[in-house]
C-alpha cells in the first residue's frame, strides 16, 4: 500500500489512516486474491509482501502459504500498527520499499500490491525487486491505473483549478504508473517468463460521496495533506465531488457503478 511516501525534498507526508483505507478492504483485497491466484508457485519458503499496509494483502499471502516465512513491509508507522494485528507469524518491517532491500535477503515471491504506483523510477525498481528473487522465484505486482479514470480526471481539473494550484504548484506527489507495453519492455530485460494482464472491476459503491471516500484514502491524499486546514480540505473534497457526481452516473437502484482499471505481471527468475 504505501511502499514511500515523500514529499518534494524527501520531508514526509501525513501518516495513512489505515481504517480509512480498511472501510473497502473487501474491494481492496480483490486484485489481491486475483494476483496469487496467478501464482505458479507450489512451496514457496520466503516471500515478501512490499508495501503491505494494513496487512490485508499479507494476510492472504499467509492463507494461500501457512508455512513460508513471510515478511510485510510498509514505510507507515500506522499501516503497521494495524497491520501487527493480523498476525504474530508474519515478521513486519518499516521500511521505504524504493530503498536497497538487498539485506533482507533472497525470497521465493516479491509480492506488491498497489504499492509501487508511490515510488518513482519504475524500471530501476523492478530491476531491484527482481534481483531479491532466488532462482524460480517470481516477482508479481499489481498497480492501479487510474490516468482515464473519472475520479482521477476530476481530481487532476480541481488541483489545478485557479481556485486551487497555488496549494500545488511547489510540492506536489504524482502516482507513477506506465503502461503495459513499458511494463512488458521493462521486465523482458530481466527474464522471458512474462504473463501480464489487466482487469477493470466495476465496484458498487452507495453513492457518489462514497468514491470521494474511498480516494480520499489514496490518490488524493498527497493533495489534502498540502491544505493547511480541515475546513479547506472539506472543501477541495466537495469541489471534486461536484465533478465526481458528472463522471458517473446513478443506477436504477441508487448505487453507483465505479469502474477501476488495474495492471498485473508476474515475471519468474528463469
Amino acid at each position: 500500500m504505501s511502499a514511500s511516501y515523500l514529499a518534494e525534498g524527501g520531508v514526509p507526508l501525513e501518516d495513512w489512516n489505515p481504517n480509512l483505507y480498511l472501510r473497502f478492504e473487501k474491494e481492496r483485497t480483490q486484485p489481491v486474491k486475483d494476483l496469487i491466484s496467478r501464482i505458479e508457485k507450489a512451496e514457496p519458503a520466503r516471500i515478501i509482501d512490499i508495501g503491505c499496509g494494513p496487512g490485508n494483502s499479507t494476510r492472504e499471502l499467509k492463507n494461500k502459504w501457512p508455512q513460508a516465512y513471510i515478511v510485510g513491509l510498509d514505510s507507515s508507522p500506522n499501516m503497521l500498527k494495524k497491520a501487527r494485528k493480523v498476525s504474530t507469524e508474519i515478521e513486519w518491517i518499516e521500511a521505504d520499499g524504493g530503498a536497497d532491500l538487498s539485506v533482507l535477503g533472497k525470497f521465493d515471491i516479491v509480492f506488491s500490491n498497489a504499492a509501487i504506483q508511490w515510488i518513482p523510477d519504475h524500471e530501476g525498481l523492478l530491476r531491484k525487486l527482481f534481483f531479491m528473487l532466488n532462482k524460480g522465484g517470481v516477482l508479481a505486482v499489481q498497480i492501479p491505473h487510474v490516468g482515464n479514470m473519472g475520479i482521477n480526471k476530476a481530481l487532476q481539473a480541481v488541483v489545478t483549478s485557479n481556485k486551487w494550484n497555488r496549494y500545488f504548484k511547489l510540492n506536489t506527489v504524482e502516482l507513477v504508473f506506465e503502461s503495459p507495453q513499458v511494463y512488458y519492455d521493462i521486465l523482458s530485460r530481466l527474464t522471458s517468463v512474462i504473463y501480464l494482464w489487466e482487469t477493470h472491476y466495476y465496484h458498487v459503491m452507495e453513492n457518489h460521496q462514497s468514491i470521494i471516500d474511498w480516494y480520499e484514502s489514496t490518490g488524493m491524499k498527497p493533495y489534502l495533506d498540502r491544505l493547511p486546514d480541515a475546513k479547506l480540505r472539506f472543501e477541495f473534497s466537495g469541489d471534486i465531488l461536484k465533478l465526481v457526481e458528472h463522471e458517473y452516473e446513478v443506477q436504477q437502484d441508487g448505487h453507483v457503478l465505479f469502474p477501476f482499471r488495474r495492471i498485473f505481471f508476474t515475471a519468474y527468475n528463469e
